[in-house]
């Protein structure tokens, strides 16, 4: 018998993409629907979807462990424990919590050395790009929408994102202490008055409207609007995963576009 999990769900949709870094992909036998990579993951049975799913289709994959996200998917996870799943429940907040979770992945299913040099990989790419922010003539201010309804603001990971990019989060604070997204929620003058001269959105597996955004009230000032600086994010800028670093860029290089 191995040492280590062979049969694992994954429930979050960040962990096929890390586990398969970790040659490790070849054990997962259950996904989230809302997984979208890698490729190779794609036609693993799809057993649940975010915040809600079947115990039963979960179980009946035969895991051997379990792993769920954040406190969304708390529920779930109490379901799952109360027919005896063993569980790994992770709860990412800041950008440094994706390379723990790399390596406490890599310790599960024994894959060490593979996961340090992953962790250590994203570390050196995240620094690169922070020292290349460096050299910036300012740092344009930010607004990072993850909902609109009521409006909310980015975890703390995105806020990390946007910092090392070369931008400045105007709700920086709010997201660093916003574990939960009621925590997050911003007014809707204060986002206006804040003037961002940059608009991210990612709106939570929905598509971004930007035409909604412009018939909010007295947005007519606002710079981001004004320069036509609203960008939609892909939407792995929310999952605690390897594909924050593809994300990275893509804020770097509009960051970059906006001296």
């Amino acid at each position: 018998m191995s040492r280590y999990p062979e049969r694992i769900v994954c429930l979050a949709a960040e962990i096929p993409g890390i586990l398969s870094e970790l040659d490790a992909l070849d054990r997962v036998v259950g996904i989230s629907a809302y997984t979208t990579y890698p490729t190779e993951a794609l036609t693993i049975a799809k057993v649940s979807g975010f915040e809600h799913g079947s115990i039963d289709r979960i179980l009946a994959q035969q895991p051997d462990l379990v792993i769920l996200t954040s406190t969304v998917q708390q529920k779930l996870a109490a379901g799952l424990a109360e027919r005896g799943a063993s569980l790994l429940h992770l709860n990412p907040h800041r950008l440094e919590d994706l390379y723990r979770n790399v390596r406490l992945l890599g310790a599960v299913v024994g894959e060490h050395t593979r996961a340090d040099a992953l962790a250590r990989r994203l570390e050196g790419e995240v620094e690169a790009v922070r020292q290349a922010s460096q050299n910036l003539k300012r740092r344009p201010r930010v607004y990072f929408e993850e909902w609109m309804d009521p409006l909310i603001t980015g975890v703390a990971w995105v806020s990390d994102l946007i910092h090392t990019a070369g931008g400045t989060d105007i709700f920086r604070e709010r997201s660093l202490k916003g574990r939960l997204a009621r925590d997050r929620v911003v007014q809707p003058q204060e986002w206006v008055t804040a003037e961002p001269d940059i608009i991210f959105a990612s709106w939570c597996g929905k598509p971004f409207q930007i035409d909604q955004v412009r018939r909010r009230q007295q947005v007519e000032q606002v710079p981001a609007l004004q320069a036509g600086r609203v960008y939609e994010v892909d939407g792995t800028v929310l999952e605690c995963g390897i594909r924050l670093i593809d994300r990275l860029h893509d804020m770097a290089e509009v960051i970059r576009n906006a001296q």
